[in-house]
């Protein structure tokens, strides 16, 4: 039975930013196997080959030939970025705090009048905490992602009724009813009134 004396973990974990200052130093001083540079730093040599392949930018020689150089610096820039696009990949963990007030204060018959107050009051008293756009928490409730619905707002329902009934003296206007246009000259003010059979635009 052989036995494995390889010291490299066999858990993946992300490289940290004094080890792609190791590999930066190796390749600088001519060391260019990714094997031996895998051993050296503590990890699989396949780690190592697309850490340098991010990594790497191209410069120029003293001859204007280009050629690739790989910069630590870089590197970890490149690797803080892909980490913060993977955490704003799940919304709810990001807005965590927010959308746990937002239940709390909703489902307890809170005075908001609208979601986009809240949204303002958060902003003003939590600045340190992400905070969603108005918009974005409309979404969020239609999609059922958190646990209010819009029975829980009724600034949102009265909006929707008014998009749906557009009133005028407490009556709904319909498209073919006889209405009055008014043609107002701007310098003198007169005032043209004419009965037109309907509201469409045709008219």
């Amino acid at each position: 039975m052989t036995s494995s004396n390889s010291s490299i973990s066999k858990h993946y974990h992300q490289l940290t930013s004094v080890q792609r200052g190791q590999i930066q130093a190796m390749l600088d001083s001519g060391i260019t196997s990714r094997t031996v540079i895998a051993q050296e730093v503590g990890c699989h040599k396949s780690t190592i080959s697309r850490e340098i392949k991010r990594g790497s930018v191209l410069q120029r020689d003293s001859s204007y030939l280009l050629y690739e150089h790989y910069y630590a610096d870089t590197a970890q820039i490149y690797y803080e970025k892909r980490r913060k696009n993977c955490y704003q990949r799940n919304p709810l963990k990001h807005y965590a705090v927010f959308l746990r007030m937002l239940s709390r204060c909703f489902k307890a018959k809170f005075d908001a009048t609208s979601i986009d107050e809240f949204v303002g009051e958060f902003k003003r008293s939590m600045p340190g905490y992400p905070c969603p756009s108005t918009p974005t928490v409309y979404r969020y409730i239609d999609q059922s992602l958190v646990d209010i619905s819009n029975i829980d707002l009724p600034m949102k329902l009265k909006r929707r009724r008014n998009k749906r009934h557009h009133s005028h003296g407490g009556h709904a206007l319909h498209k073919n009813q006889p209405a009055l246009m008014t043609l107002t000259e701007r310098t003198t003010r007169f005032e043209v009134v004419i009965k037109i059979p309907d509201y469409r635009a045709s008219t």
